[in-house]
């Protein structure tokens, strides 16, 4: 794609001076302000142009020939472009317009995170907004990491995410060092028209292109995850010492009680540890005993600034960026066995049935009496025989009483697939093994759901307490109603993969049960899929509106401060409380901190699960190159006009069979039902479908997978149910990592 900077944009043009006329503009007019000749070629495209952006409602016709912005558009709304595929959308401040959806060929130069003014096209009823971006306001700073390349002409950086539908040109002078074949990261230098090549500059080369450890070195770099602490940070983290043996005033002491860990088997910090004890009237009394991070880790402090910055820790495939120090994150307030520990605990005192009668918050010490790992519990669980089997197996009876409550109160059991990459000493990915929920990961999550409920559920006794009209400042986890839209379309499809649906708005008791109908059919993974997809996200902000998806009217996040920023911001308020009502200055002052750590905590978070995706699908790509001709069966988890989507079921990998290379007939995309089908042999390639492919390709900086059908398609149900025997295996050897609680 050679660089053209004389081609003119005369959309872009047309806008521009439309927008800073007074006055509706006749055609011959508009023709000599843009110098465009009137008997030109040029000129009967541009009487072309205005007639089509007349008809999408992006100009007004008036008599005479005679051309205006809409009024109520002239200023257009401002916003930050976010690309998908071949359109974007760009979200606004406008109640009215909230989305604005954008065609790529009304984007101008805009590129994915750019700040635009959009105006939007005529308005139709009942349908999504569309629009075009009229000016870039504010480009992006995010880094560009590609691979470089060379026509014989001009050196191109090739983006390795599709949110780029173009390539950048590189000029000679802006290399740096770098060479065809390598993988560098850019950064933007200029877009002057929207038919030439945008131009970058190379900051930094990483290596060869395509090498397992330089494209993971590449995804760090990309999403400027930090590669170590500021000195100032690992200096204050150093200074601390190992707690104490002996409680200070003010704690309880613990250590004596019988407290375990229960973690995956490669887990190195510890911020969790649980006990239960029986009370005289019957009840049993669960401990949630909760790193007390926020002792180290004060307000104000260089730990302090770094840890809000990061916001959270991030996973990905080749390892763990953290939110603090290794020194406190694996050493000092670890819960590691056997060693005194400072804690933040919860006591909730639970009935047979499963009901909270009483509850207390304490600063604790106690001493971690063993570590198990998530398969150690569940051997355990599923033996009756071991260390501490009376706490596990009462442990897990209790986490399944509070399980059917809460489903039972409007809860969601959603349940899905994680997959972990075993790496070989050069970061190769050389397998992936499925983990799933187990009897022990439920355990565990459940005594974190209370925990985090009961802290939540307190501010309302502070409340009370203190005669307040308003609870007092905080940090909670919320989770909005389903979008209507995305839910009718999940609706839609679980209708055609045949399911019973009924008619009207969803409950989650509803919802539950047609996940219910899906546990033993091969589109489980795909339902579940469909209805995560539809809810909305979970953030964090200053005010609540209660959590959807759990069925709760308040929950926080308290249990994980070594590695989320706003579990650390709860527990120094919870301290601050419970000394009693804050003055109304730092009443004010606390409400400022919780809108900040919400705003930034959802940003964090957000780019932290765009980063370990990235991370995902590129050690599935490295996978998929080592596979390349090889056949497996797959089901199909996505369905689009221009092919569908694949997950191998063996190697969990999911790749693109383009409508291209399915070549047996003319499938005729069904949007409605959201199916390709077969005009001649009616074969149907819906969510859920099994399908056994091959794979043909492997493109390991664009992270993309494309596939074939194989030859022989017979045999499909019978190869699935050997496959799935294997995944549930290996899921009970290797469970599902916690990595957040909804």
């Amino acid at each position: 794609m050679k660089r053209l900077p004389t081609i003119r944009d005369l959309r872009s043009e047309i806008l521009e001076l439309l927008r800073t006329s007074k006055s509706p503009v006749q055609l011959i007019d508009i023709s000599k302000r843009l110098r465009v000749r009137a008997d030109s070629e040029e000129y009967d495209h541009l009487r072309d142009l205005l007639t089509v952006m007349s008809e999408e409602g992006a100009l007004m016709r008036h008599s005479r020939r005679r051309y205006s912005l809409p009024m109520q558009m002239s200023e257009g709304l401002r916003g930050v472009l976010t690309t998908y595929h071949d359109n974007a959308t760009v979200k606004t401040d406008d109640p009215e317009m909230p989305i604005v959806h954008i065609r790529r060929q009304h984007m101008l130069t805009a590129l994915d995170g750019d700040t635009v003014l959009v105006r939007p096209h005529a308005i139709p009823k009942d349908r999504k907004v569309r629009g075009e971006v009229v000016a870039v306001v504010e480009r992006s700073l995010h880094p560009i990491s590609g691979s470089i390349e060379y026509d014989g002409a001009f050196y191109y950086l090739i983006p390795d995410e599709a949110k780029y539908h173009v390539d950048f040109l590189i000029s000679e002078k802006n290399l740096n060092g770098a060479k065809p074949g390598d993988k560098a990261m850019a950064t933007f230098v200029r877009w002057e028209h929207a038919n030439a090549s945008p131009e970058a500059m190379i900051k930094e080369v990483l290596g060869t292109s395509g090498k397992a450890a330089v494209e993971f070195a590449a995804i760090r770099k990309e999403f400027r995850l930090p590669q170590s602490f500021p000195s100032s940070v690992e200096a204050q983290a150093a200074s601390y010492p190992q707690p104490p043996s002996k409680a200070p005033k003010g704690r309880t002491d613990l250590r004596k009680e019988l407290i375990i860990t229960i973690d995956p088997v490669d887990a190195r910090d510890f911020d969790d540890a649980l006990s239960l004890k029986e009370l005289e009237n019957g009840n049993m009394e669960l401990g949630v005993h909760i790193a007390d991070v926020s002792h180290y880790v004060t307000e104000g402090s260089a730990l302090d600034v770094e840890a809000l910055k990061r916001g959270n820790s991030t996973y990905l495939v080749d390892g763990v960026v953290p939110m603090l120090p290794e020194h406190l994150s694996n050493d000092i307030c670890s819960l590691v066995p056997n060693k005194p520990r400072f804690a933040y605990s919860v006591f909730m005192e639970y009935t047979a049935k499963g009901v909270r009668k009483n509850y207390r918050i304490e600063e604790t010490l106690i001493e971690s009496k063993r570590r198990y790992s998530y398969e150690e519990a569940q051997q355990v669980i599923e033996t009756g025989k071991g260390d501490n089997v009376e706490l596990i197996i009462e442990l897990h009876k209790l986490a399944k009483t509070l399980f059917s409550l809460r489903m039972k109160n409007g809860g969601i059991d959603f349940e899905t697939q994680e997959v972990k990459f075993i790496l070989d000493e050069n970061q190769m990915p050389v397998r992936a093994i499925v983990k799933t929920r187990t009897d022990a990961t439920s355990l565990v999550e459940e005594c974190m759901l209370a925990a985090n409920r009961t802290v939540a559920e307190h501010l309302h006794v502070l409340k009370q307490a203190w005669k307040t009209k308003e609870l007092p400042p905080y940090v909670y986890r919320i989770h909005d109603q389903p979008d209507k839209e995305k839910m009718e379309a999940a609706v839609g499809v679980v209708r055609a993969l045949g399911f019973d649906v009924p008619s009207g708005k969803l409950t989650p008791v509803q919802i539950n049960n047609i996940l219910a109908q899906a546990a033993n059919r091969v589109e489980k993974p795909v339902v579940n899929t469909l209805f995560l997809r539809s809810m909305a996200k979970a953030v964090y902000a200053e005010h609540n509106i209660g959590h959807f998806g759990l069925g709760f009217a308040d929950y926080a996040h308290f249990t994980s401060p070594i590695r989320r920023y706003p579990d650390l911001y709860v527990h120094r308020a919870l301290k601050e409380y419970a000394k009693g009502q804050p003055d109304r200055k730092r009443w004010n002052d606390l409400r400022e901190m919780a809108s900040i750590v919400g705003d930034q905590c959802s940003l964090t978070e957000r780019a932290a699960v765009e980063a370990e995706r990235a991370s995902v699908k590129c050690a599935q790509t490295i996978l998929a190159r080592e596979h390349i001709g090889s056949d497996h069966v797959g089901y199909v988890t996505g369905v689009a006009q221009f092919g569908v989507f694949v997950t191998l079921q063996d190697l969990m990998i999911e790749g693109l069979l383009h409508i291209r290379d399915i070549n047996d007939d003319y499938y005729v995309w069904d949007e409605k039902r959201m199916r390709l089908y077969g005009r001649k042999n009616k074969r149907v390639f819906r969510y859920g479908s099994l399908v056994r492919i091959r794979i043909a390709k492997a493109n390991v900086e664009k992270r993309m997978i494309d596939l074939v059908l194989s030859l022989d398609q017979t045999g499909l149900e019978e190869t699935v149910e050997v496959i799935e025997e294997v995944k549930k295996t290996t899921a009970k050897r290797t469970p599902k990592r916690r990595t957040r609680e909804s």
